[in-house]
C-alpha cells in the first residue's frame, strides 16, 4: 500500500494504467489528471494505490491544496462558504443559509480547513476509486492507508466532494465517516439505462406528452437556421480554442470553478490521449456557434461540456436540447452503449427525455476532533438547503433490512450515523 504519490509514481505502481474491471469514469484516467495537474497549478498530486497481490489492486487520486483553491475544490464550500469575490461552485445552491454559514466558517479559521486533501478530480467533480476486480473493500484499505498518512503529514482536511451512488462510494463514504468524516447530500446527476434495442424503440416507449416535447424540440433546432455536425477525436484539434471559448463563457454564465485553461487543457488531454471525445458542433453562417462535447468510457457515454454564443443563437433556439441530449442519445443506441450521464443542470429537459436522478453526497473530515460538531453541523444544513434549492426528493425509508442498515450507516436523515473510531487506546481503539 502506497500514499502521497505523484501520478507517474502511482500509474507505474498499477502496471501502466488506471484499473477498468470497475467501470470507471473518463475524469479518474491518467489523461485527465496529467491534464488536472498541469492546469491547476495549486494541486499537488498526493495518490493512493492498494495491492493485494495477484493481481488485485485499486487506485484512489487525491490532491493536496495548502490555501485558497478554486472554490469548487475548497472544503469550506462543502459547509455553506462562500468566498468574498463572490465566485460561486458549479451548481451552488444561493440560499439564506449562505451568508450565516459563511461567517461561522470564517470564524473557524483557514488552519482549521488548510492543508486540504480532496480525494477525487477536482476537475472532474468525481470522487471514485477504481479497482481491478469487483471488490468495494478494497476501497477500505485505501483509506485506512490514506487518513493516518494524511493526518502524520499535517493535512486539517480530507474532503471526498462528489461520491456518486455505487457499491465503491458507499464504502469510501463509509471509510473516512468512520474516522471522523461527515456525510450529507450534495446534488444530482442525471442518467439514463439504454434499455431499448434503438432510439426509435427508446422515444416510442416515451408518454405521447413527452413525445411531443421532445419533437417541438427538434422542430426548434431544424428551424435555427443552423448546421450541425460531429467530429471526433484528431478532428478536434484546430477547433479546441473555439470551443473551449464557448464552454467557458457558458461556465461563467451559469457558474463553476473551471477556467478557459482548465478546460482547454483537458480537450488538449483527451484529443491528444486518444480517448473517444466528440464534440457536436453547431454551425451558423460561417462561425461555430455552439458545441456540445461528450466522452465515452467503456460502454458508457458522458456529456461533459456544454458552451453556446447566445448573441447568435438566442435564448431559446431549441439547440441545446439537439447536442447536449438528443444527438449523443441517437449515437449512444447506433454504438449499443449501455448507459448515458448527462450531469446535473438542466433536470427538467433531461427528466422529460426519462433520465433519472442519482445521488450525489460529499464528506468532509476535519483532523481537530474538538471540530467536528460544528463542521457536522455546518455541511448538514449545507446539503439541505442544496436539496430545497435543487428541488430534490427526500430519501424514501428504506423498506430491507439492508436497506435500513445501509441508510443508518450512511447517516441517512430517518437515523443516526453510526460513531468515529476511537483515538487509540480509548474504548474501540
Amino acid at each position: 500500500m502506497r500514499t502521497g504519490l505523484s501520478l507517474d509514481d502511482a500509474i507505474a505502481a498499477l502496471g501502466g494504467g488506471v484499473p477498468q474491471a470497475t467501470d470507471p469514469t473518463p475524469y479518474t484516467q491518467a489523461d485527465w489528471l496529467g491534464a488536472t495537474e498541469e492546469s491547476l497549478k495549486a494541486a499537488k498530486p498526493w495518490h493512493t494505490v492498494a495491492d493485494r497481490g495477484e493481481g488485485d489492486i485499486a487506485f484512489l487520486p487525491g490532491y493536496v491544496f495548502d490555501a485558497d483553491p478554486i472554490v469548487d475544490a475548497d472544503p469550506r464550500t462543502l459547509l455553506g462558504w462562500q468566498p468574498k469575490d463572490g465566485t460561486a461552485a458549479c451548481c451552488s445552491a444561493t440560499t439564506s443559509c449562505c451568508e450565516s454559514a459563511t461567517d461561522a466558517v470564517e470564524a473557524l479559521g483557514s488552519d482549521a480547513f488548510f492543508p486540504s486533501l480532496l480525494l477525487g478530480s477536482p476537475l472532474g467533480y468525481r470522487s471514485e476509486a477504481n479497482a481491478s476486480v469487483e471488490d468495494p473493500l478494497l476501497v477500505a484499505d485505501l483509506v485506512d492507508r490514506v487518513v493516518p498518512a494524511a493526518i502524520e503529514a499535517g493535512i486539517r482536511s480530507i474532503t471526498a466532494p462528489w461520491l456518486h451512488d455505487s457499491a465503491y462510494s458507499d464504502v469510501l463514504a463509509l471509510a473516512l465517516q468512520a474516522y471522523g468524516g461527515d456525510i450529507a447530500f450534495h446534488g444530482e446527476n442525471n442518467l439514463l439505462d439504454l434499455q431499448h434495442d434503438s432510439y426509435d424503440a427508446y422515444l416510442a416507449s416515451l408518454p405521447a406528452r413527452k413525445r411531443r416535447r421532445v419533437k417541438e424540440d427538434r422542430d426548434r433546432a431544424d428551424n435555427s437556421g443552423t448546421r450541425i455536425e460531429r467530429k471526433d477525436g484528431v478532428e478536434l484539434r484546430p477547433l479546441i480554442g473555439r470551443i473551449t471559448e464557448l464552454v467557458t463563457q457558458n461556465r461563467q454564465k451559469y457558474e463553476g470553478g473551471e477556467d478557459e485553461v482548465h478546460i482547454g487543457a483537458l480537450l488538449t488531454a483527451l484529443v491528444e490521449g486518444g480517448a473517444d471525445i466528440r464534440a457536436y458542433l453547431v454551425h451558423k453562417d460561417d462561425a461555430v456557434v455552439a458545441a456540445s462535447v461528450t466522452v465515452r468510457q467503456g460502454k458508457r457515454l458522458f456529456v461533459k461540456w456544454a458552451g453556446f454564443d447566445y448573441e447568435a443563437l438566442g435564448e431559446r433556439s431549441g439547440v441545446y436540447f439537439e447536442i447536449a441530449l438528443d444527438r449523443p442519445l441517437r449515437d449512444a443506441y447506433a454504438e449499443g452503449l449501455t448507459a448515458i450521464e448527462a450531469g446535473p443542470g438542466a433536470d427538467e429537459a433531461k427528466r422529460l427525455r426519462g433520465f433519472r436522478p442519482g445521488r450525489i453526497r460529499s464528506v468532509v473530515l476535519v483532523t481537530d476532533t474538538a471540530l467536528r460538531p460544528k463542521v457536522a453541523e455546518l455541511h448538514a444544513a449545507y446539503g439541505q438547503a442544496r436539496r430545497e434549492t435543487l428541488g430534490a426528493a427526500a430519501e424514501e425509508a428504506p423498506t430491507t433490512a439492508i436497506g435500513r442498515l445501509k441508510a443508518k450507516l450512511l447517516g441517512s436523515t430517518a437515523y443516526e450515523p453510526i460513531k468515529p473510531l476511537q483515538p487509540e487506546g480509548g474504548c474501540c481503539g
